[in-house]
């Protein structure tokens, strides 16, 4: 019980906001606009600071770093490193792209594929066919630079650690398709683009599908809200269906493990769409937590709760989180009483944190 109420332990996850620049334009996502904010960017860590955070929290065995775009931080290798060389348990590394600049992303993976001894695994951004995915994103040409990364991240890491991460924005009321519909052609898409460079096709073990979900700190893009359904019950049935229509195709692609965490996000996530609730308890403040660019730590992605800045703590993040602990912050996601979600920064961690409710909810037993 005390360790479902978050009271014992420091996290073994971080997810870390490294810069909120990104030179994408997505439409359902604000990040991008705070580079044109003058002053928005000021106060991002440094690199000092971040090597300070990494010396004051070695406990960490997993590191989601995140942006903005992260390898449009000129010295994110480094950034990375940090971590690799304070954390002596660390094991797994990921960070998302939008897939633009090919070749520095190219030349990241090299360096960190030299230098890091933990797991690194990439997903490449692509949200939709051809068209409809440059105009989500707001870059012309911008699924040809996203297939091209993504085989330069394959032919670097291999197929187990190269990943294509889709969000369920688009359905039929934006753009004419179903979400299921988006989903069967963006997965041909895909593949057709791969063969016409000579490559081998992308499994759909390598594909995932994450559910759109708002958050003022982190995407700033609560007035998406009610836009063209975004989010809505018409919205949230075509994700449902397009999740059940991606379950019944052939998993290949990936290892066992990734294939039976994403399964279960996939059943929760549909259970989730129908009720807003899931059956897998949220792992925030107990196994994982939030720093921003600028130090300011969250319980998670969504939550829009400060808990404090590590430039207050010495670079530490459990003071805030203990304190965060002993306030009943954790408590009240573990009743559920925080805005609920089931994004895969917190969704996956939840999963390996609980593995019999985990196969209960996948068995379809409360």
């Amino acid at each position: 019980m005390a360790a479902a109420a978050g009271r014992e332990g420091a996290p073994s996850k971080l997810v870390f906001v490294v810069t909120k620049r990104c030179y994408s334009r997505c439409v359902y996502c604000d990040i991008w606009k705070a580079k044109d904010i003058p002053g928005a960017l000021d106060a991002e860590l440094t690199l000092p600071e971040i090597r300070a955070i990494a010396q004051a929290n070695s406990f960490l065995q997993w590191v989601d770093f995140t942006g903005g775009e992260p390898t449009d931080r000129p010295d994110f290798v480094e950034v990375v490193q940090s971590f690799a060389e304070a954390c002596p348990d660390l094991l797994l590394v990921h960070f998302p792209t939008n897939g633009i600049a090919t070749a520095r992303i190219r030349e990241v993976v090299a360096q960190l594929q030299r230098t890091v001894k933990a797991r690194l695994v990439v997903t490449v951004s692509i949200d939709g066919p051809p068209e409809l995915n440059d105009r989500l994103r707001g870059i012309r040409n911008d699924f040809a630079h996203a297939i091209e990364s993504f085989a330069a991240v394959r032919a670097l890491l291999g197929p187990a650690n190269a990943f294509v991460g889709m969000t369920l924005h688009a359905h039929k009321a934006s753009c004419g398709s179903t979400t299921m519909e988006l989903v069967a052609a963006t997965f041909a898409a895909i593949n057709a683009a791969l063969a016409q460079r000579g490559e081998a096709p992308m499994g759909w073990g390598a594909f995932h599908l994450n559910i759109p979900h708002l958050s003022q700190h982190y995407y700033a893009n609560q007035a998406n809200a009610g836009r063209e359904g975004f989010g809505g019950p018409v919205h949230r049935a075509e994700v449902a269906a397009a999740l059940e229509f991606a379950a019944t195709q052939a998993r290949t692609g990936s290892e066992w493990i990734a294939r039976t965490v994403e399964r279960i996000y996939r059943v929760e996530a549909q259970r989730y769409l129908a009720t807003g609730r899931t059956a897998i308890v949220c792992s925030a403040l107990l196994s994982t937590a939030y720093l921003s660019e600028k130090g300011e730590v969250y319980p998670c992605t969504i939550w829009d709760k400060p808990l404090g800045n590590v430039r207050q703590t010495g670079y530490a993040l459990l003071p805030l989180v203990e304190q965060a602990r002993q306030n009943g912050v954790r408590r009240a996601i573990a009743t559920r009483k925080c805005p609920n979600c089931w994004t895969p920064c917190e969704a996956h961690p939840a999963i390996l944190a609980s593995p019999l409710r985990s196969a209960l909810a996948l068995s379809g037993l409360r």
